[in-house]
C-alpha cells in the first residue's frame, strides 16, 4: 500500500507538507506505484548485490539512484559469495 511515509529521504519529500509554500502533496506521488528497488549510492562502484527496499517508482535518494533487479550492474547475493 501506497503511503507518504515511503517517500521520506526523497530529495522532492520537501513538496509533501514539509515546506512554507504551501504545497500539500509532491507532483509526483498520485501516479507512484510501489516497487523493489534498491539505492545505489554515487560514490559506490558496481557490481552492485541486490539489496531491495520497498519503494516508489518516483523516489529518488540524494547523492544515490534507485535501480532495478534487472539493472545488468545487480548481481544476486549467491553469485557474490560465488565470485562470480
Amino acid at each position: 500500500m501506497k503511503t507518504k511515509q515511503m517517500c521520506q529521504g526523497c530529495r522532492n519529500d520537501f513538496y509533501n507538507g514539509h515546506n512554507l509554500l504551501g504545497v500539500k502533496e509532491c507532483w509526483s506521488f498520485e501516479r507512484a506505484d510501489v516497487v523493489e528497488k534498491m539505492r545505489v549510492g554515487t560514490w559506490q562502484n558496481p557490481p552492485y548485490t541486490w539489496a531491495p527496499k520497498t519503494t516508489l517508482t518516483c523516489y529518488s535518494p540524494e547523492g544515490g539512484v534507485m535501480i532495478g533487479r534487472g539493472d545488468s550492474r545487480v548481481v544476486e547475493a549467491a553469485e557474490c559469495e560465488k565470485g562470480i
